[in-house]
């Protein structure tokens, strides 16, 4: 286990979820997405757009299924960029990774 997995205060899950990604003050403009990991406090996800750290975003989960017990048991999410990287052109997901700090923290 690497130092900085000891400094998390959610355990992360993997996973492969398609999702949409919003700038939370233009809601009517979406992004493709993909999250690839999640927890209680936020997930990383990667899109072919690029934001800025700290700014607010909106994740709606396109295979939403309330009866799940993973990130498609709720349809949207409100966060904060916590993090980016640039992942180049090679990506499947996307070019920029994020990690998402949830303004609230998920209970799954």
């Amino acid at each position: 286990m690497s130092p900085y997995s000891e400094q998390r205060k959610y355990i992360r899950v993997e996973c492969n979820n398609p999702a949409y990604v919003y700038r939370y003050e233009d809601q009517g403009l979406y992004y493709n997405a993909s999250m690839y990991n999640y927890s209680s406090g936020g997930n990383y996800l990667a899109s072919d757009e690029k934001m800025d750290i700290g700014q607010q975003v909106y994740i709606r989960i396109k295979n939403y299924d309330q009866a799940s017990k993973g990130p498609e048991k709720y349809e949207n999410y409100t966060g904060y960029v916590k993090w980016s990287t640039e992942l180049g052109t090679s990506h499947p997901g996307g070019r920029y990774g994020y990690g998402i700090e949830y303004a609230e923290p998920i209970y799954y």
